[in-house]
C-alpha cells in the first residue's frame, strides 16, 4: 500500500529575524559598494567578458562509456 504524502507551509516568526534581515542587507549594500569602488565609474553596469570565440568542451554531462567503473 502506497501512502500519499501532503505537504504543508507555515510562516514562523523568528525573534531575530529583523536583525538577521538587516545584517543581510548591511552586507550586500558594503559588498556593492566595494565592487563599484573597484571598477572605474562608467554610470553604466559592467558586461560579462565575450566566450563565443573560445571552443565548446564536454563536461560533466557526457554519457556513459562501456568502460566506466561505478
Amino acid at each position: 500500500m502506497k501512502k500519499e504524502w501532503q505537504v504543508r507551509r507555515t510562516v514562523v516568526e523568528c525573534s531575530d529575524g529583523q536583525r538577521r534581515w538587516d545584517y543581510a542587507y548591511q552586507f550586500l549594500l558594503r559588498w556593492t559598494m566595494e565592487q563599484t569602488m573597484n571598477q572605474p565609474s562608467t554610470g553604466l553596469p559592467s558586461q560579462e567578458n565575450d566566450h563565443e570565440d573560445r571552443p565548446l568542451c564536454p563536461s560533466i554531462d557526457q554519457p556513459p562509456d562501456a568502460k566506466s567503473k561505478h
